[in-house]
């Protein structure tokens, strides 16, 4: 069964239970108004009557088909006057007013009794209660159909969005759908779907684009491994300088090629992949001693670095992400310094001056400069440290160091 079924279903459920509420509650009200109205002509009877038994014609005066009662040896009551027909009994209460068939009754306790027949009041009953059962018919007809329709129209988006997913799930191409003016819980359904298609395009994309790169990054070393494996199966068997010159650029490239580009790809997938970040209170002096001393031994040079307080964060992303910044600096520029402060990192520098747009794409996987195109980098330093710094909620950029040079940050 479809959803909208249901719904309309439940709906009209729903509506047949409060029709019926209703209905019977009125029916009832209706009905005791009538009764009641003909049962107070009973009790001017009873009140006649039980004053004094002469009273007979008076009381037949109350209602034009009525007559007296009065109780038979065999304790039944019989008619003893009035227009109705001789020999009619009736099983009453003393006292007590009641309806029987078309007929009201009531009896007193000194042995009479008073009735009339009023066939309109179950006439009057039957009619409103047929009233009140087509009313309660057309009611729960029309709930149902406008139900059916009003779930209809709230569900246009899902429809949308199961046809979408269905041409998605044949084609293999995505496609959001048009949510409408509509602020309901389903056209939010909508809106997050489209949102989800966004975001897979962009994944898409991006990953074409990844590969595309790669693949272009890797053709220049995979080449000259290439041609120099070529060079040692042509001339090195009998040649031992170019043997050991082809094996020395072999091992050169493969190195250049793990360390700048297969490393690096697998650091970028790793801190994707990361989940819940560890928080810690990081004394910036010391982590600047840390990195002081680790420059000096493995580039040769001292990195003067100020810092004070402590960074709330996680430290090996932030150590990670600082080395790159002075690591990047100590390649392409120089004077490289760094101040440390608890919301605030800069690596500053002189060197190539950047325009606008080659500024901006910094940040980009394999973006290098012209300048770098040495081979002596992939691009994907930096790339790096935007993925830790939008894991951890920072933010990083780059601006002109004046005259020349770059200032590189990281804020919280």
């Amino acid at each position: 069964m479809k959803l909208r079924t249901k719904i309309a279903l439940a709906m009209a459920g729903f509506m047949l239970f409060l029709l019926i509420t209703s209905f019977g509650v009125a029916w009832l009200v209706s009905r005791q108004q009538i009764v009641d109205a003909r049962y107070d002509v009973l009790r001017q009877a009873l009140s006649l009557l039980e004053e004094d038994e002469r009273n007979r014609q008076a009381v037949l005066s109350l209602h034009e088909d009525s007559v007296v009662l009065e109780r038979q040896s065999n304790g039944d009551w019989g008619i003893i006057g009035g227009q109705a027909a001789e020999g009619l009994s009736f099983p009453v209460n003393f006292g007590e007013p009641a309806l029987i068939d078309d007929w009201f009754v009531i009896a007193t306790s000194n042995g009479l009794g008073f009735a009339f027949q009023d066939a309109a009041v179950s006439e009057t009953l039957q009619t409103l209660a047929t009233i009140f059962l087509v009313i309660f018919l057309i009611a729960v007809a029309m709930t149902f159909v406008g139900s059916l329709w009003i779930v209809r129209q709230g569900l246009n988006p899902l429809r949308r969005l199961e046809s979408t997913m269905a041409r998605i799930t044949e084609s293999g191409t995505l496609e959001t759908i048009d949510v409408g003016p509509n602020q309901d819980e389903v056209s939010t359904l909508a809106t997050g779907f489209n949102q989800m298609i966004a975001r897979v395009e962009g994944s898409m994309e991006q990953q074409r684009r990844f590969v595309a790169d790669v693949s272009h990054e890797l053709k220049t070393p995979l080449t000259v491994i290439e041609g120099y494996a070529k060079l040692l199966r042509r001339w090195g068997q009998n040649d031992p300088v170019v043997r050991d010159e082809a094996i020395d650029h072999i091992l050169t490239e493969s190195r250049q090629m793990r360390e700048d580009l297969i490393e690096p790809m697998l650091e970028l997938s790793r801190f994707a992949a990361l989940g819940d970040i560890e928080v810690e209170q990081i004394d910036l002096s010391e982590l600047a001693s840390q990195l002081v001393e680790r420059f000096e031994r493995s580039h040769g040079k001292h990195v003067p670095i100020e810092a004070e307080g402590i960074w709330a964060g996680h430290r090996d992303s932030l150590q990670r992400l600082i080395v790159i910044f002075i690591d990047n600096s100590l390649k392409y520029a120089t004077d490289t310094s760094v101040t440390m402060t608890p919301n605030r990192i800069e690596v500053r520098d002189h060197g190539t001056a950047m325009t606008e747009e080659a500024r901006a794409r910094l940040f980009d996987r394999f973006y290098r400069l012209d300048e770098a195109r040495d081979r002596s980098g992939s691009g994907l330093g930096l790339a790096i440290a935007k993925e830790v710094a939008d894991l951890n909620g920072w933010k990083v950029g780059s601006y002109a160091n004046a005259p020349d040079g770059s200032v590189f940050f990281v804020t919280k």
